[in-house]
């Protein structure tokens, strides 16, 4: 179990670039670590959850921001 927090930014990146870099973080990343995921592509608001109940995962926290929206991923 990690209690770690990464940043992953795709701010300016469409679809399935998005998609791609949350996966990947996931599966580098041990148990427990927190991702977030920082974009503005609005497909993200469904892929991204979509991505996650794929993997088994617990659906993201979404916050709205100025240029987009933050997903919390915890793994």
């Amino acid at each position: 179990m990690s209690d770690e927090t990464i940043t992953v930014d795709v701010i300016g990146l469409r679809c399935p670039i998005p998609v791609h870099r949350a996966r990947k973080a996931i599966r580098e990343n041990p148990q427990g670590t927190t991702i977030r995921l920082t974009g503005d592509d609005p497909e993200s608001l469904h892929d991204i959850p979509t991505l996650l109940k794929r993997l088994g995962l617990q659906p993201p926290e979404i916050t709205e921001m100025d240029r987009g929206w933050e997903f919390v991923i915890i793994t």
